[in-house]
């Protein structure tokens, strides 16, 4: 990874009031109301890196006390997730009230020889499943990756495949590159169209797709429930940097609104810093508290 909000309060009181007594009878004839899927709010820990570095044990606390109740993980290497093994780190996790539903894992085409995963990627995975992973998701695609969209979207199926065999789903997390032209076709384009939707899902992160002046809402509608997973950083629009969230340029409450994108998971990441990443993230959940899922 590289280094608005609207608000309709008198419209929607004024129509609750006309219509409080036929909402009242409604909700007394109309028998059980259907759940409502439940919307997650966590971090990615690549937003306090270095505090996980110098220590990890700490830094997962002060993000639970802020009131973080997930994170999203990186950097697992040989058996660890920043320097504890996975046993461990589950087990700081459930000290803190914390789950990691999801973390950042590296794929690449070397990864797909032969056309067969490498035992690299299969322990990942199987490492994922002990702390609890439901998701393991690319964060990157290399540069000689690149021009090989529909044989990356092949190995992306491949892994979804191993994934599921394991109870969880694959996916893939954007910068701007994706919305440039490969072989005569958008890569983000390819990535959709040719992975298959009960085995990849995609992670939309909302600054690099405003980054490469896209919007989110064309491709809800394009490939809508594709979208697990919003990457939630703001826009700066002088400096064009990321900022935290809600103080940038990013109608969020509009883009969490479109339900065509299929979001549960609603990620805060932090890639620059006008304070420390430690009060950075949680002036950023402050702020996305304050929107409607």
């Amino acid at each position: 990874m590289n280094n608005e909000q609207t608000r309709r309060d008198f419209l929607r009181t004024s129509l609750l009031t006309a219509a409080g007594t036929a909402l009242l009878s409604n909700d007394i004839f109309a028998g059980p109301k259907k759940p409502v899927a439940p919307r997650h709010i966590g971090v990615q820990l690549w937003s306090v890196r270095d505090d996980m570095a110098k220590d990890a044990k700490g830094t997962l606390e002060k993000i639970a006390k802020m009131g973080y109740k997930e994170v999203e993980g990186f950097g697992y290497t040989d058996g660890k997730f920043f320097g504890l093994p996975t046993s461990e780190f589950s087990q700081v996790l459930t000290a803190n009230g914390l789950k990691m539903p999801s973390a950042h894992a590296m794929v690449t085409g070397k990864d797909y020889e032969g056309k067969v995963l490498s035992d690299a990627f299969k322990k990942t995975v199987e490492d994922a499943k002990k702390v609890g992973q439901k998701f393991v998701i690319a964060p990157y695609m290399l540069d000689p990756d690149r021009p090989n969209g529909k044989m990356m979207a092949e190995m992306f199926n491949k892994a979804g495949e191993y994934c599921k065999g394991m109870g969880m789903k694959f996916g893939y997390h954007n910068h701007d590159f994706e919305f440039k032209d490969y072989n005569g076709e958008m890569l983000y384009s390819t990535l959709l169209n040719n992975t298959e939707k009960d085995l990849v899902t995609f992670e939309m992160d909302l600054y690099w797709v405003a980054f490469a002046g896209q919007k989110p809402s064309d491709w809800f509608k394009k490939t809508p429930g594709r979208f697990t997973h919003f990457h939630v950083k703001d826009h700066d629009p002088v400096k064009n940097v990321s900022v935290e969230v809600g103080e940038g340029d990013i109608n969020f409450q509009q883009i969490f609104n479109d339900k065509n994108s299929g979001a549960k998971y609603f990620i805060v990441e932090l890639e620059a810093y006008k304070r420390t990443p430690i009060e950075g993230v949680e002036i950023s959940l402050n702020n996305l508290k304050k929107l409607k899922f």
